[in-house]
Formats: C-alpha cells, structure tokens, sequence
C-alpha cells in the first residue's frame, strides 16, 4: 500500500514514534498542537504532537480490552478539544469507553459505555458545551454525556443503522451519518428525552439513488443551511439542501490504484471551506462553499497511506490528518495559494444528444513563487458516476495550456452525448490540473450540471432518473460494504460480516 514518499510544497508529513499500526481521529488544541488517536488490539493511546517542536508525547489509556478484534478495527479512536476545560475527550472502542484526558493533568479517565461492544465512533462537544455526543456504530445508537454529572444516555437509532461520525448545526440540531442504512439522522436533543421518535429524522437521497454516508459538515450561506455528506462507498462527496432531496454530487478525480476513492471525514471551517479526504483516492480536498470548486491535493506518501480522518485548525492554517497504512500524520498548509484558477461559463446546462456542445474554460495564474509548474497545465472532463463518462465525450482546445507568461487563456471545451448517455441529470467536473516537482497532482474542479433527455434509440431510455447516480453492478454493492471496514483497518468485508454474524447470535 506504501511504495514512495514524495516532497510536496502544500503538504508536510511527519513519522509516529510507533510501530504497529493503528491511527484513527485528529484533533487540535489552542496552541496548534495536534492531538491524534492509537489503538491496537491490546492497548490504546493518545499522543500529542508539538508542531514547533516537532515532539511527540504519548499518554496511555489503560484499561481491559472488553470487544472482539473487529469491533476494535473498525469503530473508535475519535477526538474533540474541549477548550473550556482543557480537556481532550475520545472514543475507545477497545475498553467500551468515553475517555477524558485533562491536559494540565496528563491523567485520563474512563466512563464505560452502558451497551456492550456498543463500538464508540464519531464524538463531538454540544453547542452549551454541557455534554459529549458520540454515536455507537455497533450498538446502533446516539448518546450523550452529561459532562457535570458522567452519566450516559443512550437513544436507539434503530436495528443495523451503523451511526458513524457527526456535527451541530448552528441552530443546535445534530447530524449523525448512518452508514449502513444509506440515511442521515437530523436530531433535535432537546424532544428526545420526552419523545424519541419525534426527535430523530431519518433522511435520504430520492430513489434509486443510494449512498454509504460516512463524514458531515453543515454550513449556513446566505441564511440557507447546505449539508455536505461523503459517499464513503462512491467517489463523490453530495451538496445538498436541508432535506437532502435537492442536491448535486461534487465527483472527485478517478483513483490512480483503487476503484473509488472513498471521501471520507469532512471538516468546515470559519470561512466556508469545506475539507476532505478521499480514502481510496490518496488526497486531501477543499470545497470552497462560496465559488463552487474544488481543489486536490496528492498526498506525498503513497500510493495508498490510507487517511480516513482529519481535522481542521482553530487557527485555520493547517488541516491535519492521520495515515493509517504509512503510520504518520501530517497537514496540509491552507496559507499557501494555488496559483491557478478556473471558471467556467456555464454551471448548469441541457445537453442535445449526437450534437456538440461547446462551453468555455477560463484558465487563470498568477505569476508568483509556487511549489506548482506553470508550463503544462492540463484541462479534463471527469464525474458522472463511480465509472466516469457514460456516453458523454469531450474535446478540449487546446487542452495542455503553457501559463507561465499568461494571466489567461480561454478553451472550447466540446461535449458531445450519443444515444447510450442515461437520461436525467448528471454533474461533470471540469478539471485543471497541474504538478509540482515530484509529479504530485494539484487540480481544481468546478461542477457543471447537465440535464439529458431521453434518445428514441436508446433500449433503456425509460429509465429516467431524477437524481445523479445510476443503479449499480454488484460490484460496486461490495465496495460499498468494504468501504467502511477498510476505512478502519483494511480487513474488508471480513470483518463486516463477523461484526454481522456476532450481532444476529446476540438477538
């Protein structure tokens, strides 16, 4: 899985003192020092990493391991900074715990959890900063910590949910992914205590469209809430309405190794970036909410470091993250600036089949010092599904742009769909990429939303689908499931089914 460690200009990476592996969540305090979760089948531990100093330190948990090794693999390990009390608060699947590291103190405690094997995941601080949430990706339940008091509460999600990772919204709703039922969970906290039902909202993507939901982030623009939600078994990343019934699929570049590339944990910041990192595809992204596009960065290590988790700054400088596979963390520096940019004229649009249709790419660079070649900078069309272009064909002219001495240069890009593109609505990727030194990628990509109609000629144009993603193969349903055990650990769909076949011996 790890063959080269390259040098990169946006991206610096630094070696865990540890052997076995074993890294899971990130997080940051308010001296930018990075706090990252380690857990192994016998012990588990927290380390923080000075980033002036470059120092690692390692608290150990303690504790009995009380779960099967797959439990352990695939849920735990998550952090958030608690900065009221100088606490660093955790998830530890191995001992079936909420952990609670005061900093000042260096001493961790251990709250057990009232369900066995309940698989602690994602864990996040309630906007009254009064209790812990964290979701039970095996027990199949949401709970809270009352923060004063240690108590649990524990509410059902329902049988086989999977509840992964999770946010607020800054109206105080949580937002919990539920990986295994394709749903996202709206949860008012406070009506759940009276009224549990009235309390959690399941919601989906329209039908036929399905989707693995891992990673979350809210964001308010223009007084309007958008929800960004990862396709952890796909290669997209949807951009949606409080409901999720009006969306599009931001579909990242194709993975160089892997069919997918599994967008995973995403983060928000204060100036409406959203971050995250593609799994399967080797990169760590940015959304930026206001324009609209897109940017990867490869990862110096591969080709498959294996970063599933990340974490943004409370300074907004770095976004850092864990490489399960080359046991390391790094950051990615949001100070330094692409020196390209991409516009296109036309983000939504009806395209005619076996007719070319033509849109503009305006390619824009700053002449400035940047890790990134300016001298082949290269345009593409990407997206569409996990499987890339259905019927859809492009032309770019020209498509390799020399913009050392430009500040712009315009290109026709041609589309054409025959009678074989699946009808409805799609979203393209235009792609501008360029390198830096050690042939590490940085691209930007913008979505354009095309609608087709259904061909006379085409045997299954009755198959008109209002959303993005088609019905897939097989295939592809075995991803889905392989994506959230490879996320923890890599042992696939073995580990799913043992977790599945312990669960149906229990009931």
């Amino acid at each position: 899985m790890v063959t080269y460690t390259k040098q990169s200009g946006f991206i610096r990476e630094f070696d865990v003192p540890i052997k076995e592996l074993g890294l899971k969540g990130i997080t940051t305090d308010n001296n930018e020092n990075a706090w990252f979760y380690h857990s192994t089948n016998k012990t588990s531990a927290i380390f923080r990493f000075d980033s002036k100093a470059e120092i690692f330190t390692q608290y150990n948990v303690g504790g009995d391991t009380t779960v099967e090794v797959p439990i352990i693999n695939l849920a735990g390990g998550q952090l958030v900074f608690d900065k009221s009390r100088n606490v660093i608060w955790f998830t530890d699947a191995r001992t079936n715990s909420i952990g609670k590291l005061r900093v000042n103190e260096e001493k961790i405690e251990l709250i057990p959890i009232p369900t066995p094997r309940a698989g602690p995941m994602g864990i996040i601080l309630s906007p009254d900063q009064k209790s812990v949430w964290f979701a039970e990706i095996i027990g199949d339940k949401i709970a809270k910590l009352d923060i004063e008091s240690n108590k649990i509460t524990e509410y059902s999600t329902g049988k086989e949910t999977g509840p992964t990772l999770l946010t607020f919204d800054d109206n105080g709703v949580l937002w919990v992914t539920s990986s295994y039922s394709n749903n996202v969970f709206r949860v008012q906290p406070g009506l759940l205590d009276s009224i549990i039902s009235s309390g959690i909202t399941s919601l989906t993507l329209p039908k036929p469209d399905l989707f693995s939901p891992f990673g979350i982030a809210v964001v308010t623009k223009d007084g309007t809430q958008k929800i960004f939600v990862s396709d952890h078994g796909s290669s997209r990343v949807i951009y949606s309405d409080a409901s999720l019934q009006s969306y599009i699929s931001y579909w990242t570049s194709p993975s160089k190794i892997y069919p997918t590339t599994l967008p995973s944990q995403i983060v928000s910041d204060k100036a409406e970036n959203i971050y995250f990192v593609q799994h399967g595809g080797n990169r760590i992204s940015k959304i930026n909410v206001n324009s609209g596009i897109m940017t990867e960065y490869d990862i110096p290590t591969g080709p498959l470091s294996t970063v599933v988790y990340l974490s943004a700054s409370d300074g907004e400088k770095r976004v850092w993250f864990t490489e399960w596979a080359a046991n390391k963390i790094g950051y990615l520096d949001t100070e330094i600036s692409v020196p390209f940019d991409l516009q296109i004229s036309k983000d939504q649009t009806k395209i005619p089949r076996n007719t070319p249709y033509e849109i503009d790419a305006f390619v824009t660079a700053e002449s400035q010092n940047s890790p990134i070649s300016l001298t082949s900078v290269g345009l593409a069309v990407v997206g569409m599904s996990d499987e890339g272009l259905k019927g859809i064909t492009y032309n770019a002219n020209p498509q390799w742009l020399d913009m050392t001495n430009n500040s712009q240069i315009n290109s026709k890009i041609t589309l054409e769909a025959d009678n074989t593109a699946p009808a409805g609505k799609h979203t393209l990727m235009v792609r501008v990429s360029a390198f830096e030194k050690d042939d590490l990628v940085v691209s930007k990509l913008f979505p354009v939303s095309i609608d087709l109609d259904p061909a006379d000629t085409f045997a299954g144009s009755q198959n008109t689908f209002g959303t993005e993603k088609l019905e897939k193969v097989s295939l592809d349903d075995i991803t889905k499931f392989l994506a959230m055990a490879v996320a923890a650990g890599l042992l696939g769909l073995l580990i799913y089914n043992r977790i599945k076949r312990t669960k149906k011996l229990e009931s």
